[in-house]
């Protein structure tokens, strides 16, 4: 591995680029502490990474003992770093990157397991251990957060729930105006856009990446619940966090002064939703896991150079019109359909 440098102020004249703008490769980690589900959550992930693979370079993170497993599950064409890892969810827990169109660092978030809710002794250097193996210089945050928790559109403005970054699990005594400069100052941002969020009804307290995506300059794509009756007080959490982002972003500018453009993307029919056998949500429950309320939500896509890799859940219906909304907001990309089953139960 090669050494990495830290930079000990603000990256004067970088940005945080958005995924759609060309990149050198995709990065992902290895599932291995699903147990009994193991399998099929490493056959998800190799779907995701071979879909990806048709578009540009991709690298997994492995720890080291599993490299065979995965060599073996992803085939040819697809890089092995071997690392130790301790989850799958390599968004989060991977650097953000900036380049100021000559060089690129990466931006390290101190993760913390989401708030300490998940045991992250490895993957709380992987950010720093990538870097030093591609040889990118690190700049350390100030803040904890996690990669899924902030959207950017890469001209200035960036968008977050407040419930999954204004948290005394990750950020104790920060104000939301305290977080708010220093991700301006670190990431050379002009514009927040902050949404309520939802805290404590899944791991991640709400990450914006499922909520909200920026899928151009001043565009962006939300995630519509299903709707829901009154008295199902679970979907009625996530349709209120629903109806206060569209508030939000129905009267929010860009860093630019545009007025956002709004695409709805419509979440599947739990009824629809493809469900686990009953021998799978035993082993869903051993690891403390609910698999009757995975998170089916499309805007939690991959941009890939060229393609788009979307998630499919198995309502048909919903399935077909994800695709077609999505393609219409790429219309110079392929969209390529994922099933993850496994992965939505996660919920990340």
């Amino acid at each position: 591995m090669g050494q990495s440098t830290s930079l000990p102020s603000s990256p004067v004249g970088y940005r945080f680029a958005p995924e759609w703008e060309p990149h050198q490769s995709t990065i992902m980690s290895w599932p291995t502490g699903w147990e009994g589900l193991n399998s099929k959550v490493q056959s998800d992930i190799a779907r995701v990474a071979q879909a990806i693979s048709k578009f540009e370079y991709v690298q997994v993170l492995v720890p080291p003992s599993n490299v065979n497993e995965a060599k073996a599950a992803l085939g040819n064409g697809i890089n092995i770093i071997p690392m130790k890892v301790d989850d799958l969810w390599a968004r989060d827990t991977s650097p953000l990157f900036m380049t100021n169109g000559k060089g690129v660092i990466g931006w390290s978030l101190n993760f913390n397991g989401w708030g300490r809710k998940q045991p992250c002794k490895n993957d709380a250097r992987v950010a720093t251990s990538l870097l030093d193996y591609l040889k990118f210089p690190v700049y350390q945050s100030e803040l904890v957060a996690e990669g899924g928790s902030i959207e950017t559109d890469g001209e200035g403005t960036l968008m977050l729930t407040e419930s999954s970054i204004v948290n005394n699990n990750r950020n104790p005594g920060k104000s939301r105006d305290q977080i708010e400069q220093i991700l301006k100052s670190e990431l050379n941002a002009q514009k927040v856009i902050w949404v309520k969020g939802v805290k404590g009804h899944d791991i991640t307290d709400s990450h914006i990446d499922s909520l909200a995506r920026f899928v151009a300059p001043g565009v962006v794509m939300v995630s519509r619940p299903f709707p829901a009756p009154a008295s199902d007080k679970e979907s009625q959490v996530w349709i209120q966090q629903y109806e206060q982002a569209m508030g939000v972003l129905r009267n929010s500018t860009d860093a630019k002064g545009r007025q956002l453009q709004i695409i709805e993307l419509p979440e599947p029919d739990p009824a629809e939703v493809r469900q686990m056998s009953r021998a799978d949500i035993r082993l869903c429950q051993n690891i403390k896991l609910d698999c009757e309320d995975s998170v089916t939500s499309y805007v939690n896509f991959y941009i890939a150079n060229g393609g788009v890799v979307l998630p499919q859940f198995g309502d048909v219906t919903a399935d077909r019109q994800a695709v077609e909304i999505v393609q219409k907001a790429f219309p110079s990309r392929q969209v390529v359909a994922v099933s993850i089953d496994y992965l939505a139960v996660g919920g990340k």
